[in-house]
């Protein structure tokens, strides 16, 4: 339940900032120094990996698993 609860997490603050780096690039349009939105980007980066490691391991130890009622059915 925690590793759910971690995935979640992970991809809302991911879509968090997502949404930060996107206000950042439309406040930063006319400056020639505008870095933060390639902060934020790498911060976004950084997060989608920590969720791509944090759902591998949940498929590896068996904490996560499909469960979707249409896999499993060979045609």
């Amino acid at each position: 339940m925690l590793l759910k609860l971690l995935v979640v997490l992970l991809f809302l603050a991911n879509l968090f900032a997502l949404g930060i780096a996107l206000v950042a690039l439309m406040r930063d349009q006319d400056r020639e120094e505008g870095t933060r939105t390639a902060k934020f980007l790498l911060v976004r980066v950084s997060l989608a990996l920590a969720l791509l490691i944090v759902v591998a391991y949940g498929f590896y130890t068996g904490q996560l698993g499909v469960t979707a009622p249409w896999y499993g059915i060979s045609s």
